[in-house]
């Protein structure tokens, strides 16, 4: 019995000290930084205006929201921007005011654990759950139906924002008309491992918690954003853009990896709108994101099997993962209009 006794502790003592050099906790400091001035041009504000608001959730916590819209013509349609990981919705604007001068009007926002979209139960980098982050953005559309009665819904994803757009799709394409991915993640197979280790960092070390092996295999916290496009004045951008986040606890980990694992669930999409156009736009030296031509294969095939017929892949060469802000945006921004337009 005394053997027994002694073994369960050592199990303890090793069980705790295994979550410690795992788990431990290292909390994410977020450094001010001066921000890089955003070239614009006046006329821009001309032809648009600008408001922000908040749109309060169900659980009390306002999100942050921008709407950006034409001033004098008739709005042709609502685009309704989910921005992806570690950013903000005003990282958005130079599209939307383009957008607006051809006629759209565009609402960001910033999703729940980022930007303005904060209170005490939902700090900076908190994503409680995947259900949760889809539920916001069905409140904003509900805001749109209600702000813009009648107008089409084009719902726009990047990055793990195209994720969160797939997954709203479920049960709710028939709220949408058009449908647009960019930096369009591809579906992961190590996904399911990432949530297991997330799951055991939240139980261990708890969910609040900032766990250095989950920021280190997320690669969160590198001041390496080459990756991102390659025009260097963006990139100083986001270098230097105090909004940008390090990285997420434990729990918005999990959430992350979980979104990226329900990819392929399709038993879970009911596909009611099948003739949803689809546009998914990427940069060809995007590989570590988009999964390189296989992984726009497999994207590709997987929303064919969920039941969609007008799934369209552009994929820009010599462009990195922000296509909207390339070198040569132009073309991505035409292409965006055209796909929107026609």
């Amino acid at each position: 019995m005394k053997k027994k006794k002694t073994l369960f502790k050592s199990s303890l003592l090793s069980l705790g000290l295994a979550s410690y050099l795992l788990f431990r906790n290292q909390p994410e400091t977020i450094v001010l930084k001066e921000p890089v001035s955003e070239k614009m041009s006046s006329a821009v504000f001309d032809d648009t205006t600008q408001e922000d608001t908040y749109l309060i959730t169900e659980d009390g916590l306002p999100l942050a929201l921008t709407i950006i819209q034409p001033k004098n013509q008739a709005v042709k349609a609502v685009v309704q921007v989910v921005h992806g990981i570690l950013e903000h919705r005003l990282r958005y604007r130079h599209l939307a005011f383009f957008l607006a001068k051809n006629g759209f009007a565009v609402v960001l926002s910033d999703n729940r654990g980022h930007g303005d979209s904060v209170d005490k139960k939902n700090p900076l980098g908190q994503m409680p759950s995947v259900k949760r982050m889809v539920k916001d953005q069905l409140k904003i559309t509900q805001f749109i139906d209600d702000r813009f009665p009648n107008a089409a819904v084009y719902l726009y994803g990047h990055s793990y924002g195209s994720v969160l757009a797939r997954l709203y799709l479920q049960n709710n394409d028939d709220k949408i008309t058009k449908l647009l991915l960019t930096g369009t993640l591809h579906y992961q197979k190590k996904a399911k491992y990432g949530v297991m280790l997330a799951l055991c960092a939240d139980v261990l070390a708890g969910k609040k918690s900032y766990s250095w092996i989950l920021k280190k295999l997320s690669n969160f916290g590198s001041t390496d954003k080459t990756w991102l496009t390659n025009d260097e004045i963006e990139i100083a951008k986001a270098l230097r853009d105090p909004r940008m986040l390090p990285g997420y606890n434990n729990i918005g980990v999990t959430t992350l990896w979980e979104s990226i694992r329900r990819l392929n669930d399709i038993s879970f999409f009911a596909c009611q709108n099948p003739e949803l156009p689809i546009l998914s736009i990427t940069g060809a030296e995007d590989v570590s994101i988009t999964g390189g031509k296989r992984g726009l294969v497999d994207t590709k095939k997987t929303l064919n099997k969920i039941g969609y017929r007008k799934v369209e892949m552009l994929d820009f060469p010599h462009m990195k993962h922000e296509v909207i802000n390339e070198v040569d945006q132009d073309l991505v921004y035409q292409a965006i209009l055209d796909f929107f337009v026609k």
